[in-house]
């Protein structure tokens, strides 16, 4: 018997989320109302974000979202940086200072967000705000450790809080307005005209 005319629900919104508390942890500590050794739980959140991304990702692209697919196994792949520099460094192996790396691969990350960020203002102003915030961490904290300019550190750092009630905003207005059948929480207009989200 065939399943290939099963629809798939989006997973969308359990990527986002496990994003959201992923993020929920680096924030304490980026900013300092955590002492850094809090970063440790960023293993196992790291770890099962990573998998939970790559079925979402893999998920939205069976049902056609490019653009949905595509960013969460990118997002994935960095929980899996994220998670795995943290063990080696909470086991000692390897250099303790890797800002030199990581100034690249997040100022990478942060142009290809910015080069996404159009395809989010068309969508709702949950994901424009989740976008531009995004935009800030990723540049902030990319450009800072190229420069070695704390400020942009710290710049970038404050735009995760952003971030994460962004994510709760769209997470929990997606599921809502989905089970109930009609609009339960208004997820704003497009900053800039709007296009047909695979949600």
């Amino acid at each position: 018997m065939s399943n290939s005319n099963i629809q798939l629900a989006t997973a969308g919104p359990c990527g986002l989320m496990v994003l959201a508390f992923y993020l929920a942890c680096l924030w304490p500590g980026a900013v300092g109302m955590a002492d850094h050794s809090v970063f440790v739980l960023l293993i196992p959140l790291g770890l099962a974000g990573a998998i939970v991304q790559s079925v979402a990702g893999i998920v939205e692209l069976n049902r056609g979202n490019i653009v949905g697919g595509n960013i969460n196994l990118a997002f994935s792949a960095f929980m899996w940086y994220g998670a795995g520099g943290n063990l080696l460094k909470f086991l000692n192996i390897g250099p303790a200072n890797t800002a030199a790396a990581d100034g690249w691969i997040f100022l990478v990350m942060g142009l290809c967000m910015v080069g996404f960020t159009p395809i989010f203002l068309r969508i709702n102003l949950s994901m424009s705000v989740f976008i531009l915030a995004t935009d800030v961490f990723f540049m902030g904290w990319g450009l800072s450790w190229i420069l070695g300019n704390p400020a942009l550190f710290l710049i970038g750092a404050w735009a995760l809080p952003i971030i994460i009630v962004a994510i709760i905003w769209d997470v929990v207005g997606t599921m809502l307005n989905s089970a109930f059948g009609k609009e339960v929480i208004n997820l704003g207009p497009p900053i800039s005209g709007s296009i047909k989200a695979s949600n």
